[in-house]
């Protein structure tokens, strides 16, 4: 290990993947904003794709490099293939890991940052180059339908904590998932940049063209990646019940995910009767996402588990009112009654009752929507988010320089 050089800490970003999911999209706003005078970031990806891309025209070094998920997802690895994934990629780990700490050394890195859990190559390189090394977790992993793991959960707690400096968690629920890590634990919320508040007639106008739909329908959507655990099965129980008391509504699920949970959906949408009512949309342009935010009468979080609710401060900033799940981050988001609405998870019927109320009471919405927008603005800037990860970093070069010049 050598003294950290003049100038810019060198930091290795290390992303699971290099296309654009929630992790990724918190992860490019740290990139986007980090202060350049301190930091000089290079990123490490498994593949190109709209994260990669973005870092370059950020004028940021992409490395693409061969990365095997340790806690891969569950619809990659089956169940039963859970320990021929383990013993394939621990035959490789040591190569894989080799391969970033060469980069390490070769362009002088100082300090190594891991965005998710879910791969741990870039720890380990820390670890063979004498670097510090900064984990910043998205998900948990006991409980998380949408995770495989391959070793018991302590064994990653217990691998996380050691080869970690600090360990940084988006919500206060997440870091209370990982007990084992409270002395190294640091709770950085998601931030996010906000735009202006458009024009919402005319947002409403836009969408309503591109959905083919009269003016006088209501717009309640939910807004994420296809996954069981966003459980759009609840949305949709819901929804047929909101049509018993408000007739003209269309429902909304904007993303996409796996042909097999896609085919759930549709099933179940079929099965209720609801295919006059309810628009599997796809992923919405993202040059108009935020006419559709602004658009939309009621965004609802229908999720079973959420680390931090993204969707949740993007609605709010545009002032459309909130119904969520108490599904963990979403509970440190909104306040209920005051900022959004709260109710239980897999209740299909609370989840209805709130949606009505806000549909027949317009202006409850309009308050909860403005309060949103103050809060999330207050609390959820780029500037506290980055600058909360920012002194994570320097703390973390600092131990290890004042480490090394007391030996």
């Amino acid at each position: 290990m050598r003294l950290r050089k003049q100038g810019p800490v060198r930091m290795l970003v290390v992303s699971h993947g290099g296309d654009m999911a929630g992790a990724q999209r918190t992860l490019l706003t740290l990139l986007t904003a980090i202060d350049r005078r301190r930091f000089e970031p290079y990123l490490v990806v498994p593949n190109a794709g709209a994260l990669s891309s973005a870092a370059e025209k950020l004028g940021i070094p992409v490395f693409v490099r061969h990365l095997v998920h340790w806690l891969p997802g569950a619809h990659t690895v089956p169940r039963r293939r859970r320990f021929r994934h383990l013993v394939k990629s621990g035959g490789t780990l040591r190569a894989r890991s080799w391969a970033i700490a060469h980069l390490i050394l070769r362009n002088e890195i100082d300090l190594v940052y891991t965005n998710t859990a879910t791969c741990v190559e870039g720890a380990i390189a820390a670890r063979m180059t004498g670097r510090p090394h900064v984990w910043h977790i998205h998900e948990p992993v006991l409980n998380n339908s949408e995770l495989r793991p391959v070793l018991p959960f302590s064994v990653y707690s217990w691998s996380i904590g050691m080869l970690s400096d600090s360990v940084i968690f988006c919500s206060d629920v997440l870091a209370k998932c990982y007990p084992a890590l409270t002395r190294k634990a640091v709770v950085v919320h998601n931030g996010l940049p906000f735009s202006a508040l458009p024009d919402r007639a005319r947002a409403r106008r836009l969408v309503e063209q591109h959905l083919g739909i009269g003016p006088n329908r209501k717009i309640v959507a939910v807004i994420g990646v296809l996954q069981p655990r966003k459980d759009h099965l609840t949305f949709l129980a819901a929804a047929q019940q909101v049509l018993k008391s408000v007739g003209e509504v269309t429902f909304l699920i904007v993303g996409s995910g796996t042909d097999m949970y896609t085919e759930v959906i549709r099933n179940e949408i079929n099965s209720l009767g609801l295919a006059s009512s309810v628009n599997l949309t796809g992923w919405w342009p993202e040059e108009q996402f935020g006419d559709l935010l602004a658009a939309i009468d009621v965004l609802v979080i229908s999720s079973e588990q959420e680390s931090f609710g993204l969707t949740a401060i993007e609605a709010l900033a545009m002032e459309t009112p909130v119904v969520a799940t108490r599904c963990g981050g979403p509970e440190e988001v909104i306040e209920h009654g005051r900022t959004g609405l709260l109710v239980p998870v897999r209740d299909p019927v609370a989840m209805s009752e709130a949606i009505v109320r806000l549909l027949q009471d317009p202006e409850l919405a309009r308050a909860l929507g403005v309060a949103g927008n103050q809060d999330v603005r207050a609390r959820f800037s780029v500037d506290r988010y980055v600058s909360g990860i920012e002194e994570v970093l320097r703390r973390a070069t600092a131990s290890t320089e004042d480490a090394l010049v007391s030996t």
